[in-house]
């Protein structure tokens, strides 16, 4: 069957060829998005720009300030690098103190991004969730 592009990691597939292939514009959307947010700005070659670079804020203080800062990195990288798509909202959640026992408490600073998206012209909303 023929597909996309590569997924990402990749795997030797002999279904599709040599490595599995993306078969949706979704996936293919969905894993492009993934890869915006994940590469450092300066990481792509003859394209220093390109990227969010979520690991920059790995040992940030969690906080409105960051959050914006994450927020507004996704939404311009988005709209540079992802024109056919519709960010249309950004959610960060934390866990809760609430929720662990001691042994856990080191890792109270667990966040998750989830980007919520529509595929132009559609207006069918996916979402991807990254764990920070």
């Amino acid at each position: 069957m023929a597909g996309i592009s590569a997924a990402l990691p990749l795997i030797v597939d002999q279904t599709d060829g040599v490595f599995r292939l993306t078969k949706t514009i979704k996936a293919a959307l969905v894993q492009d998005l993934k890869m915006i947010i994940l590469t450092n700005p300066g990481e792509k070659m003859m394209d220093p720009n390109f990227g969010v670079g979520l690991k920059r804020f790995l040992f940030e203080q969690g906080g409105p300030q960051v959050y914006g800062e994450i927020n507004s990195a996704i939404q311009q990288q988005a709209s540079r690098y992802l024109p056919q798509i519709n960010i249309l909202n950004i959610k960060f959640n934390q866990s809760s103190l609430d929720d662990m026992d001691a042994d856990e408490m080191t890792d109270s600073g667990i966040v998750s991004i989830t980007v919520e998206f529509s595929i132009k012209p559609t207006t069918k909303v996916s979402s991807l969730v990254i764990p920070i």
